[in-house]
């Protein structure tokens, strides 16, 4: 008499087993770091994701070729132009107690008997800030032989240059990425608040996050841990780019600022957040714009950061492109949805930046709930960081 029951349980205990046998669905922020990391041809990677509250890390290859030994949590990155966001918050933080105003002139904050040239209208911090000042990207001169990047110029070269250009510069006409003008933002944040730039940064990013491994000047046991990739710079103190791009970090760091972008710890730093990340200027209001379209259309700009509109398969995404020394990093944020995601990677000779922001985009877009448009192929399935690194060196 027992017999049937349990033959009348067989087909259900077998359905069960087979569907727990089943490997389980790849989760779509492995796949796209595979295929970020493939694509990419990148000698190392790291990655950060949060999504509505929870964090994980991804890392992928060497922290240099050849060394077998894959990248972690506490692995320096350059974070390059990433920088120029974390300079938009200092001003946001000044600007909120009363020390500046984004109208300010930058005029106003000069070194002592030093004139701009004249113009219709004064560059202003915002002008800086939005990449709508007319200064070049680069300073114009011939950089210093074996100058490695983020070392030049200094500070009294870069006011000195302008101060004498003769280039007709036309603030807020026009937007062109410019580095020098994110060092003249630094540079002047740091006259209004009067202190050395790197004391006011740890004051107002570092220290309230707990970031301990974010400088400008790496001590020895921080550059062991440096990612080398193609073009690497060498370990040294980059506060000559000290607004543009000098910052180095960790991703354990990074993870730290992501999560305070999305979730602030109190309400002081949640009206710091949003003013941080608040547009200022619409595409369709400029002359022209270059520089600025290379991870999607800038529909509209921000301090540093840039907006994406939202579409059918995309939320709207808050981003900043980066690279220089060696490594490439892409930071995009869909606030409304939670989501922030983090790449930093050493590049080989073969990489193109599109394929690591193509793939932070379509994740930040899948992770909000789209179906982007143009879905990459499944990945490989990921193994362990010792074989990855492994078949990097392969």
């Amino acid at each position: 008499m027992r017999i049937l029951p349990l033959l009348s349980l067989g087909l259900p205990l077998f359905s069960t087993l087979a569907r727990a046998a089943e490997p389980a669905a790849e989760s779509p922020i492995d796949r796209y770091g595979q295929q970020i990391f493939k694509s990419s041809r990148a000698i190392g990677m790291t990655m950060v994701v949060i999504d509505k509250h929870q964090t994980q890390m991804r890392f992928y290859g060497e922290t240099r070729s050849g060394s077998r030994q894959p990248p972690n949590a506490d692995s320096l990155v350059r974070i390059a132009s990433i920088s120029k966001a974390m300079t938009g918050e200092v001003l946001t933080s000044l600007a909120l107690e009363r020390k500046v105003r984004l109208d300010d002139p930058l005029q106003k904050y000069a070194p002592a008997g030093l004139a701009l040239p004249a113009a219709a209208q004064p560059i202003t911090l915002l002008n800086l800030a939005t990449h709508t000042s007319g200064v070049p990207r680069e300073m114009p001169g011939e950089k210093p032989q074996d100058t490695p990047v983020f070392v030049w110029p200094n500070v009294q070269q870069r006011w000195s240059w302008l101060a004498g250009t003769k280039n007709k510069l036309a603030p807020g006409q026009r937007a062109q990425y410019s580095n020098l003008g994110f060092d003249l933002l630094a540079d002047a944040l740091s006259r209004a608040a009067g202190k050395p730039y790197p004391m006011l940064f740890q004051e107002k990013i570092t220290a309230p996050l707990g970031m301990k491994d974010t400088t400008f000047h790496p001590s020895a046991a921080q550059c062991a841990r440096l990612m080398e990739g193609y073009g690497a710079s060498p370990c040294v103190d980059t506060t000559a780019a000290i607004g543009s791009g000098g910052i180095y970090s960790t991703p354990r760091d990074m993870q730290r600022w992501l999560q305070e972008l999305l979730y602030p710890q109190n309400e002081a730093r949640r009206q710091l957040r949003d003013q941080t990340l608040r547009m200022h200027i619409q595409r369709a209001a400029l002359g022209s714009l270059r520089g600025m379209d290379v991870a999607g259309q800038a529909d509209q700009l921000g301090l540093a950061w840039i907006r994406m509109e939202p579409s059918p398969d995309s939320p709207e995404i808050i981003q900043k492109t980066a690279g220089g020394g060696g490594f490439l990093g892409y930071a995009a944020l869909a606030p409304r949805n939670e989501v922030a995601v983090w790449v930093g990677l050493t590049r080989s000779g073969g990489t193109r930046y599109q394929h690591l922001s193509n793939g932070v985009n379509r994740l930040v877009a899948e992770l909000s709930g789209y179906k982007p448009a143009a879905a990459p192929v499944s990945a490989p399935k990921p193994v362990s960081a010792k074989v990855k690194s492994a078949r990097a060196k392969t």
